[in-house]
């Protein structure tokens, strides 16, 4: 008999911590390594997609399994990253060859890397229509190694639910290792194996799927036959998803279920079992149209203002129409997915490899000003504006070369025969068997670009306070012997996010710029790149810290602004200032995703009227124009106490970029950032 959830919650959370892999139930790593290097030299010839396929069978029928008494869900193989480092291996040898000796370019303008791994999503609906056993059956049936190397994994993944089913014999278990689900319980059990072996083959699924369409019809089937109740049904999905927070202890990117438009029993039901969760990891995308229900944007709502955050909201009008526009279909838009924090993509469709480059906007300003004088600013912003076209060349180029070395690096049959357009081509994915085959570019750093060139335009060529060789010379110094200067290029000169129009017209001529450059430039899969305008914390950590000092006032070293908001303290106008100029942008440009943050403190939004607030905010955003929005709800004064006091504090989650974390998780810098956020200015 299964326990109430809340009995076992602290087991549950800690069940990828403490797990124990039965040791008679297969082969241990030693063995498992030599099987396959016998293998290797067996086939020296064979085709890397059927390695691949070859090892991922070895690891379902060999490798050792957890036994999980208690649990609706199965699914822990000890696989020894294997398959991860079989990549590694092939990534080494390609990337040696391919790019030794090339010039490493200017540190921390742009980066570009083949993202094969990190922002995944299969064909849920098909999965789920077909089951283990049909996708097996279906590339079985067809001739070719494609094919071959297809029937290969869904075998593997068949009889592994078989092993699972005599270690822990379960109807659920057993039925699927014959037939798609039938249940919630199990289409459930099916999805979190399918993304444990998705995993367990080196790729990041960043999109559980559009979960309220995939599962209702279930739950409904399940209720209408006395199957199921309301509250087994949520016990159900409490369990469900505490796996995905105790893989990464709330300490990665989240795992993305998508909701809405619309509302069905299961959607409400969703967000019942998540208020109650309080949880940080998985994290919900909600799409958001003019026909979404009332009442359940005001249940969603609640959910934020109390405190559990780890929800973003798109404007579902404007984002399939973008969509349209950057040459989807319109069944096609209408079927997207966010994809890892707010990237779109069809669902089964699309490879949207969202990370594969960035662009850093504030180290464009250093570059530019290093290169030399300038007799006006029109002259300095043309420069930019090349310096921006050139490091774009740059990344695109070097991308390009990363993705033709794809299908020789990361072949995945296991992906591949899910899709549709994969299986009528056979082809794999690493081979553009995918209908839309995309390229991220994420563009960082808007704010900091944005305030820095409006503080050289004014310092230098408006007001005349220095030359730009003096300007140039009091960054080289990060601004010491310089304070006055510094002052007034942070509290002087007009700032992004406060529908200033001294200012905001130099973010939206970027953006155009960026949306222009960026868009439809062919990548090397008959796709094409796509512009992003976000930047996740690790990301404008890593890059501040390769760029200098600038002239808005910001030190070397320091973190870059996050997202489309305005720089630390910078806001003054508040939300509504924010907002009107984050909406001037045309963010339709940036098809690879874009977010606006917003920071409340409680006392605004604490009772039945602060529901109705943050409503009008969302409606008011995407009524202008806006594409997506999260919120942050906390005081400094909380935080300063939850820093030294984390005991006090375990459950406070902060959102970071795309997911949520609990703030006693993040380093003490971290904490310092968001407390500085909170207060409107440094700590």
């Amino acid at each position: 008999m299964r326990k109430p959830f809340d009995e076992v919650r602290g087991t549950l959370e800690r069940q990828y911590l403490d797990v124990c892999f039965e040791p008679a139930s297969g082969m241990t790593k030693e063995a498992l390594v030599a099987e396959f290097e016998r293998h290797r030299i067996e086939a020296p010839e064979e085709a890397r997609l059927l390695t691949k396929a070859w090892l991922f069978h070895l690891l379902c029928t060999r490798a050792r399994i957890a036994c999980e008494p208690g649990d609706p869900f199965v699914g822990k193989v000890e696989h020894h990253g294997l398959l991860p480092a079989l990549r590694r291996e092939w990534w080494k040898t390609e990337g040696e060859r391919e790019f030794a000796g090339d010039a490493a370019g200017v540190p921390g303008l742009w980066s570009a890397q083949l993202d094969c791994a990190s922002h995944i999503c299969p064909d849920w609906r098909h999965i789920l229509a077909r089951g283990a056993s049909g996708l097996r059956e279906d590339a079985a049936a067809r001739p070719g190694i494609f094919f071959e190397a297809v029937a290969m994994v869904f075998d593997g993944v068949v009889r592994l639910l078989r092993r699972f089913h005599a270690l822990q014999p379960s109807p659920v278990l057993a039925a699927l290792a014959e037939r798609p689900p039938e249940t919630l319980h199990e289409a459930l059990q099916l999805a979190y194996l399918y993304h444990e072996l998705m995993e367990l083959d080196g790729m990041e699924v960043r999109s559980m799927g559009r979960f309220d369409l995939l599962y209702n019809g279930f739950y409904l089937a399940d209720r209408e036959a006395g199957r199921l109740t309301g509250e087994q049904a949520k016990e159900l999905l409490k369990y469900f998803w505490i796996k995905f927070f105790a893989k990464t202890q709330g300490k990665r990117f989240g795992k993305p279920f998508l909701f809405g438009p619309d509302a069905n029993e299961l959607s409400r039901l969703a967000f019942e079992a998540y208020h109650e969760m309080r949880i940080v990891d998985p994290k919900f995308h909600v799409r958001v149209a003019t026909r979404t229900p009332g009442e359940f944007l005001e249940q969603i709502v609640r959910c934020i203002q109390d405190g559990c955050t780890s929800i973003v909201l798109v404007n579902d009008d404007r984002q399939v129409e973008m969509l349209q526009r950057h040459g989807r279909s319109r069944g096609d838009a209408e079927d997207y997915i966010l994809i890892g924090c707010y990237e779109p993509a069809v669902q089964g469709s699309e490879l949207n490899c969202s990370g594969a480059a960035t662009l850093n906007l504030a180290k464009a300003v250093e570059e530019t000003l290093r290169a030399g004088e300038y007799a006006s600013f029109e002259a300095l912003k043309d420069a930019y504006v090349a310096t921006l076209d050139s490091a774009f060349a740059a990344l695109a180029e070097r991308v390009r070369r990363w993705e033709r070395l794809w299908p020789a690096i990361s072949p995945t049959p296991l992906l591949s025969g899910t899709m549709a357009s994969c299986l009528e081509r056979g082809l794999d994915i690493s081979e553009a068997g995918a209908t839309y085959n995309t390229s991220g570019c994420c563009c960082i750093g808007l704010a900091d670009a944005v305030d820095s060139l409006a503080a050289v335009e004014r310092l230098v060529y408006t007001d005349k306070r220095c030359s730009l060789a003096e300007l140039r010379a009091a960054l080289a110094r990060n601004w010491e012997g310089h304070e006055e200067l510094r002052l007034l290029a942070r509290h002087r000169v007009p700032k992004w996010g406060n529908n200033d129009d001294r200012v905001d017209p130099l973010a939206v001529a970027i953006c155009a710029f960026l949306g222009r450059r960026i868009n439809r430039e062919p990548n090397a899969r008959g796709g094409v790149f796509q512009a992003a305008l976000y930047g996740i914390l690790p990301t404008v950590q890593q890059f501040g810290k390769l760029t200098g000092a600038l002239p808005n006032g910001r030190g070397a070293g320091e973190p870059l602004t996050i997202n489309t908001g305005a720089s630390t303290g910078m806001d003054a106008k508040g939300v509504t200032g924010l907002i009107n100029s984050v909406t001037k942008i045309d963010l339709s440009l940036f098809p690879g995703g874009t977010v606006l943050d917003l920071m409340l403190h409680p006392s605004a939004v604490d009772d039945a009227e602060g529901v109705a607030t943050i409503i009008a905010l969302v409606r008011s955003h995407f009524a202008q124009g806006g594409m997506g929005i999260q919120f942050n709800i906390f005081d400094a004064r909380t935080l300063r106490d939850a820093k030294r006091h984390p005991e006090k504090y375990a459950s406070l989650q902060v959102r970071v970029c795309g997911w949520n974390v609990r703030f006693a998780n993040l380093s003490p810098q971290e904490q310092d950032m968001f407390i500085a956020k909170a207060e409107g200015g440094q700590p």
